[in-house]
């Protein structure tokens, strides 16, 4: 890197004819503080040592598998910088892990709807209400016919939803 030389006032001089933005970042104390020495024992100032570092292609890649910078998150150098794209493993994982959850997903709402009718419709209370509202005595041949029709019938179901 280059060092930067200062002006009369005492300010860094104008190093290109680009004009530049400001731009904010959210930096702890430490590593302002080091980012400041490190640009003032180059000659430079922050922003100057930051454009510095990115022209000097130390930056990361779009893909992480290509990337050979680390981070230094909880003194542990060895992580790669996030990146735009994932492990192609991690995906399959997370496609394989989506894909259980859906499956499971179905097995409770299966399970859910058979004790629902298990639990919760009592086919005998409304086989009951049916035959009353034929209006015959439980001694007539059409109320017998009709009870065990509706018998059968609960039966079936039963063993439909059992078979689930």
């Amino acid at each position: 890197m280059k060092k930067m030389k200062r002006d009369i006032q005492g300010k860094f001089a104008i190093k290109s004819s680009d004009y530049r933005e400001v731009r904010s970042l959210r930096l702890t104390d430490d590593t302002w503080k080091a980012l400041g020495i490190a640009s003032e024992c180059l000659g430079l100032t922050r922003a100057d040592y930051l454009e510095e570092i990115v022209r000097s292609n130390v930056k990361p890649c779009i893909t992480r598998k290509n990337s050979n910078i680390s981070t230094s998150d909880s003194q542990d150098f060895f992580e790669p910088l996030p990146s735009i794209t994932r492990y192609d493993q991690e995906m399959e994982r997370l496609i394989a892990q989506v894909q259980n959850l859906q499956k499971e997903n179905l097995e409770l709402k299966e399970r859910s709807a058979i004790n629902f009718v298990h639990d919760v419709v009592d086919f005998e209370a409304i086989r009951d209400r049916i035959l009353f509202e034929l209006k015959l005595g439980r001694q007539a041949s059409a109320y017998k016919a009709a009870q065990k029709a509706l018998n059968r019938f609960i039966q079936e179901i039963k063993h439909l939803v059992d078979s689930f």
